[in-house]
C-alpha cells in the first residue's frame, strides 16, 4: 500500500468517527440551536477538522513499508490521535449547555461553568441537584422572597457574582412556573412580520403542529453569543419548540 492510499484509508476511517461523534455531540450535550447560541459551532468544527486531518498527515509523512518499526510509529500515531480527541470532548463536555431557564421574562442559557457546583445540600428537588449530563433542560428559576437574601445578591451582582438564575439553590421545575412564562409570553405576530426566514419559520412550525397564531407566544431566550426563540402553548406555557430566530 502506498502512503497515499495508507493516510487516505486512515482520512476515510477518521472522518467516519468524526461524523458519528457530531452526531453524537448534536443529539446530545449540543443541540444545534443551542451550539449556535453558544457561539459554538466553529469551535466544534475546527475541533474536528483538526482531529481528522492531524492522524491521516502523520501517516502520510511516517508511512513507509520498508521500515521495520512501521506498526509502531501507527501505534503511535493513533494513540496519539485518540488522546486528542479524548481532550477535545473533555473539554466540550466542560463548557456544555445544562440549562434553558425561564427567570423573570425570559430564558437564560446556561453551561457548565455558569453554575456553581457547591449548593447541592441547598438545592430543595433532588432532580435538580447534579447537572444534567444528557443534554440541556429545561428548569425554572425563583427570585429570592425575603429581603435578606435579596440584598445578599443584590451586593454580590454589583461585585460581579451570580445572578440568582445562576445559583441551583432558586432551580425549580419548569412546570411549577409555566403559568408564569404563559403570561409573559408575547404574541409572535411580530416575529412574523419580519418576514424573510423568521416568517417562513415560523409559517413551517405552525403547520407542522396544526396550530393557529394565536396559541402560540414566545419568549426570548438570551445565548452567549446568539440569541434565540422559544415558542410556547399561550394557555399552558409549555415550550413547543427553540429556534433559532433572534427576537431582539
Amino acid at each position: 500500500m502506498s502512503r497515499w492510499k495508507a493516510a487516505a484509508v486512515h482520512l476515510a476511517i477518521s472522518f467516519c468517527i468524526g461524523l458519528t461523534l457530531a452526531g453524537f455531540l448534536a443529539l446530545t450535550w449540543y443541540p444545534p440551536e443551542y451550539a449556535w447560541a453558544m457561539g459554538g459551532l466553529g469551535l466544534l468544527l475546527i475541533l474536528a477538522a483538526v482531529d481528522v486531518c492531524v492522524g491521516p498527515l502523520l501517516t502520510l509523512v511516517a508511512w513507509d513499508t520498508k521500515k521495520p518499526n512501521l506498526r509502531f510509529d501507527m501505534a503511535v500515531i493513533v494513540l496519539l490521535q485518540l488522546a486528542a480527541l479524548g481532550y477535545g470532548l473533555y473539554a466540550i463536555f466542560q463548557s456544555r449547555p445544562v440549562y434553558a431557564v425561564f427567570a423573570g421574562d425570559r430564558f437564560q442559557l446556561l453551561t457548565a461553568p455558569d453554575v456553581p457546583d457547591a449548593e447541592g445540600e441547598h438545592v430543595k428537588y433532588a432532580e435538580l441537584r447534579s447537572l444534567p449530563v444528557a443534554g440541556p433542560k429545561i428548569i425554572a428559576a425563583k427570585p429570592p422572597s425575603n429581603e435578606s437574601d435579596r440584598t445578599t445578591l443584590m451586593i454580590a451582582k454589583a461585585m460581579g457574582g451570580a445572578e440568582y438564575f445562576n445559583l441551583p439553590r432558586y432551580f425549580v421545575p419548569y412546570a411549577e412556573l409555566a403559568a408564569e412564562a404563559a403570561g409573559k409570553a408575547r404574541p409572535i405576530a411580530a416575529l412574523s412580520q419580519r418576514g424573510g426566514e423568521a416568517s417562513e419559520t415560523l409559517s413551517a412550525f405552525l403547520r407542522e403542529r396544526k396550530l393557529e397564531s394565536a396559541q402560540v407566544g414566545y419568549l426570548p431566550l438570551q445565548g452567549k453569543a446568539h440569541n434565540l426563540t422559544v415558542l410556547l402553548d399561550k394557555a399552558t406555557g409549555e415550550v413547543l419548540d427553540i429556534v433559532a430566530i433572534d427576537p431582539r
